[in-house]
């Protein structure tokens, strides 16, 4: 398991582009590790030093991995061969990179529903928290989302 890991290392220290991950995500290399672990009969100071190693050698490929995929969206392409891990992140990174030219300066009143929750709105403001009739001016994009989910009604005058 480990020399998988370290071959992995290896090729993502040897491209530019990222490697094919040994597995869909990190977390299942960590459950295959300790599958293998429990399967074996190691005294327990060799199997702390193999889960070091592994949480070393892992901890490398994700910062190489991290820096590899903000070069991919710094100029504008999509990276592949993505883990679970990193999809989460890669849509956290566009939607964040998206943000001027999706908000725009856009804003429109709402009235809400129901009672909901405080809220962090596109442009990184915190409102609410609401009840049923109140008005809160938000991001269009924020007012379209939430009145898709039926939480609000977009306030349009007569």
């Amino acid at each position: 398991m480990l020399g998988e890991i370290y071959a992995w290392l290896e090729a993502e220290m040897n491209s530019k582009l990222l490697a094919k991950p040994p597995a869909p995500s990190y977390a299942e290399l960590v459950n295959r590790l300790n599958e293998e672990l429990k399967r074996t009969a190691l005294p327990p100071a060799l199997e702390e030093g193999l889960r070091t190693q592994m949480a070393r050698a892992l901890a490398s490929i994700i910062e190489i991995r991290v820096r590899k995929i903000a070069m991919e969206l710094y100029q504008g392409r999509e990276p592949r061969d993505l883990t679970a891990e990193e999809e989460r992140l890669w849509g956290s990174l566009k939607r964040t990179m998206e943000m001027p030219s999706r908000t725009s300066g856009r804003y429109e009143i709402v009235v809400f529903l129901d009672k909901f929750p405080m809220i962090s709105t596109s442009d990184f403001k915190q409102i609410g928290p609401f009840n049923r009739g109140d008005l809160a001016k938000m991001p269009t994009e924020d007012a379209r989302e939430l009145e898709a989910k039926g939480v609000v009604r977009r306030f349009r005058p007569i």
